[in-house]
């Protein structure tokens, strides 16, 4: 069985504390959108029913199957499948700033909505990845590139292009964001990797990191925020 524990620290942190902000979540319909290997889609399908949509099929390779769930190999067309209304919560982690046409995807999403559901959208912070070139890598050229506007770059997946969390509400205009979550406010600025695996550490960062998720100056300078998206009754 594959454990969340096994994963690098940084990964696993991340998974936890977004899981984390999500709660305990039962018998519900969820979409994955851009699933990856499938950890959130296989947490989330042992006590829920849960389809996850991955476009590159490598990806799947080392996919996660610890519970059984539906995997599709597509894109937003793969989308078009479903009737509206068709889930409880979709989850979109990390996905929309590597597309060139969000909009499009997330008014799919709206239409697959259930009326009393929610989104789940995380998405880099443009502050934070300010916070990561000058302080973690040492790069003041790409914090003043950022800091002008300039979009960046992801070792695995290419150009990270952009965008506000006020830009959702402009892509429709029959939802609203419940919640605003920061995710990895800290940890990544501890340099000591040695304590990034101790479990006391984690625990207590783990702590630290839900303390200050919704405190607003905290959210401004995380490296990424957790959107909770809903539709207007």
């Amino acid at each position: 069985m594959r454990d969340i524990n096994n994963l690098p620290a940084w990964e696993g942190l991340f998974k936890k504390i977004v899981w984390r902000q999500l709660g305990d979540i039962k018998d519900k319909d969820i979409l994955d959108f851009g699933s990856g290997e499938g950890i959130t889609s296989d947490h989330f399908a042992e006590t829920n029913r849960v389809v996850a949509v991955e476009p590159f099929e490598d990806m799947l390779k080392n996919a996660w199957t610890n519970h059984k769930y539906r995997q599709v190999v597509g894109d937003i067309k793969a989308l078009s499948e479903f009737e509206d209304n068709s889930f409880d919560i979709i989850i979109c982690h990390n996905v929309l700033e590597y597309m060139d046409d969000k909009e499009s995807v997330f008014q799919e999403f709206i239409r697959l909505l259930k009326s009393d559901g929610f989104i789940s959208l995380v998405k880099h912070n443009r502050n934070g990845r300010v916070m990561q070139m000058a302080v973690l890598l040492d790069d003041f050229e790409k914090a003043n590139a950022l800091l002008n506007g300039e979009d960046s770059k992801a070792s695995k997946f290419g150009t990270i292009r952009y965008y506000e969390d006020s830009d959702v509400t402009k892509w429709h205009s029959d939802i609203y964001i419940d919640q605003i979550y920061g995710i990895r406010t800290f940890w990544d600025l501890q340099q000591n990797q040695e304590k990034h695996s101790d479990e006391c550490w984690q625990e207590n960062m783990m702590q630290l990191e839900m303390r200050v998720s919704k405190i607003h100056d905290f959210i401004n300078i995380a490296f990424f925020h957790h959107m909770i998206i809903k539709k207007v009754f």
